[in-house]
């Protein structure tokens, strides 16, 4: 039955809904005091905006107004909002028909175009000639109008996103690029927009105390590209909203799986309603599915804020859970990807090193393998074992074989104490061990070390454990000479202050630098130099490949895509043509066996095909990683299965 007219107006924070009909009207009652919130006044309703963005919240209004029959009439800002998000809806249809037509190869946009107008716009080819795969996504982020670029790490997706914006900024869409990510991202969006367009853009980083970014938000103009961590642009969500109403701005979130919150947190919504207010948005990640195929929520409505591609999380979560495919299958038109074999890279050579456990460190080995197979002997069912093995932490038997001293130490990120036991004599020993003896890892690691930098190559060093990260930096630096540089979580990531970041680590007094500044020297170092560094730190954002193509593991855990992320830091795109790359892999023995090392190394070979084809295949597919660390690192229960029956000899 048609209603009355109403009209709506927007007051502040507030949307302001006038009509002489509603009042009598129970369900519209219902709608506005109990799920608005709204406040009943004399004509209508005034609706607070809340958390919500003040357009979604008009339309909102205005749909449920109009399936009910009313004739909604908007006024000032509450219309031109209103008429932006229709033209959004028509856009969205537009941008996926015509990514369809894309996929099907009957688009009209082609390489030679988008090569010639690139150029036009001070694109230097001689310096940053696209790859055939980096062409393709940029046709497909310049078609989809709002696309994923989900392609491997180390495929150049700084590179396509940037020539994305440069063709948008060619053509007056846009006037502004604002790039959202962490910290160690910022470098390489300096670097590619220095060699690919020279001056013609103005990269900046917003930093500082909050009136000194404040400033730097007043003075954007025209052509800049402004560099923001996820903290800061939460932050500063209102300086950013007022600098979308001055100009038109394209999003890129890099990065962006560390935005997958489902729901809540402080990110995610602050990227949400900045996404709202710009004219075009990209999302960058080479692992966007982390944990689950949820993971892909909120990235995707950063690219679509009014959840076309999703629809409401309830509907999604269970999507994820029954039809999967049918996601992918809806969201494939504005995603790019390019898997690793596309790269045309070639394979990278991996060398096993064993080195036998000796004095000290094999009595300590043999003392913690011992405790653990006493802790499942004592145990009567396979359960109670395998959980006296969990309680016992596995990750022991892992620091016993790379160096007995970090058993006399807390290690925060694995959240371990100092080992126990009640063999005082042998505890009076390892307390000395570092003082007196060096593990045979870390020797075998030098030696290694040594022959590589005799022919000037550059080298970097894995280890997962901070206190071996300290022992091997002071030991090459005694025996070698070398430069050598040390990055780990207590090393600050990029030049903002301390408190830009939340979540940040606490910084260590004992670093000056920041990692992006290490890497640089180390990089640019004339002749030989080392990096000691942790797998954990350097998993993205980074890339070494430039001028160091050989790795050497002094350990590894359990956790493949860690492992696999740390070799893409060598093994990637621009690798020097005849470049050949190294994996060194060191491995404990004791009394003439293996030791948990070759139970993670198979593990590992077995986790890596699986793990290749999740992380780097053409398809997109969660690959499930923890979230805890040290769960990862001791490994899944298959691989808790495995040391079971190695601990129990079934194995031998």
């Amino acid at each position: 039955m048609q209603q009355s007219a109403v009209e709506l107006s927007i007051d502040g924070e507030s949307v302001v809904v006038v009509s002489p009909t509603l009042h009598g009207n129970r369900m519209a009652k219902m709608y506005f005091e109990s799920i608005l919130g709204a406040t009943r006044t004399d004509i209508g309703y005034i609706c607070p905006r809340r958390q919500r963005d003040i357009s979604a919240l008009v339309v909102d209004i205005s749909t449920y107004l109009e399936r009910k029959g009313w004739i909604v009439t908007r006024h000032g800002r509450a219309r031109e909002l209103a008429e932006r998000d229709i033209e959004r809806r028509r856009s969205y249809v537009r941008a996926k028909d015509a990514a369809v037509e894309l996929r099907a190869g009957t688009a009209q946009l082609n390489a030679d175009t988008v090569s010639q107008r690139l150029r036009e716009f001070g694109w230097d080819e001689a310096e940053r000639r696209l790859k055939p795969y980096q062409m393709a996504g940029v046709i497909h982020g310049v078609t989809a109008a709002n696309a994923a670029n989900f392609s491997v790490p180390g495929s150049g997706k700084t590179a396509t996103a940037l020539a994305v914006a440069s063709l948008h900024l060619s053509a007056s869409t846009i006037d502004v690029v604002i790039v959202v990510g962490p910290l160690s991202s910022f470098r390489p969006w300096e670097t590619e927009s220095r060699f690919a367009l020279r001056s013609k853009l103005r990269v900046r980083r917003i930093r500082g105390n909050a009136s000194e970014r404040a400033e730097m938000y007043a003075q954007t103009q025209r052509l800049d590209l402004l560099l923001l961590s996820y903290s800061t642009a939460a932050r500063d969500r209102t300086y950013l909203l007022e600098l979308c109403r001055r100009f038109n701005a394209m999003l890129v979130v890099d990065e962006s799986h560390r935005v997958k919150r489902f729901r809540g947190g402080f990110w995610t919504p602050a990227l949400l309603q900045i996404a709202r207010a710009t004219r075009v948005r990209m999302i960058l990640s080479g692992t966007p599915m982390p944990q689950s195929g949820k993971d892909l929520y909120s990235q995707l409505n950063i690219l679509w804020p009014d959840r076309e591609l999703t629809g409401p999380p309830e509907d999604f979560a269970a999507r994820v859970t029954s039809d999967f495919q049918a996601i992918l299958d809806d969201v494939r038109p504005f995603v790019s990807r390019t898997p690793k074999s596309a790269l045309g890279l070639e394979p990278y050579e991996v060398l096993w090193h064993r080195v036998e456990l000796k004095g000290t460190e094999a009595e300590i080995y043999d003392l913690i393998e011992s405790n653990f197979r006493r802790r499942i002997d004592n145990a009567s069912e396979y359960r109670e074992k395998l959980e006296a093995l969990k309680r016992g932490k596995p990750i022991r038997l892992l620091q016993a074989a790379t160096n007995a001293d970090l058993l006399n130490r807390v290690d925060g990120y694995y959240s371990l104490r100092p080992i126990e036991s009640t063999n005082p004599t042998l505890m009076d020993r390892l307390a000395m061990f570092g003082r007196k003896e060096t593990p045979a890892k870390a020797e075998l690691g030098l030696s290694l070390v040594t022959d590589i930098v005799a022919t000037g190559a550059k080298v970097v060093v894995w280890s997962n454990f901070l206190g071996n990260l300290d022992f091997f930096s002071r030991l090459v630096r005694k025996n070698l000479g070398l430069p050598c540089f040390q990055i780990d979580g207590r090393v600050p990531v990029g030049d903002e202050t301390k408190d830009d970041d939340p979540n940040a680590a606490r910084v260590s007094e004992d670093f000056g630098e920041t990692r992006e500044n290490l890497i640089e020297r180390f990089l640019t170092t004339s002749g030989a130099a080392v990096l000691v560094a942790n797998p954990a730190s350097c998993s993205e954002s980074i890339s070494l490949h430039s001028t160091c193509h050989n790795a050497i593991y002094l350990d590894r855990t359990y956790d493949c895509a860690l492992f696999l992320q740390s070799i893409d830091r060598v093994h990637r795109l621009g690798l020097p043509t005849g470049a050949k790359v190294r994996i060194h892999i060191v491995q404990a023995t004791f009394d003439g066996r293996g030791t948990i090392d070759d139970l993670v190394d198979t593990s590992l070979l077995g986790k890596e095909a699986t793990m290749r084809g999740l992380l780097e295949g053409a398809e997109l597919r969660p690959i499930q990683a923890s979230e805890d660390p040290l769960s990862a690192a001791e490994g899944t229960h298959e691989d808790l299965d495995a040391l079971l029956r190695f601990l129990m000899g079934e194995d031998e």
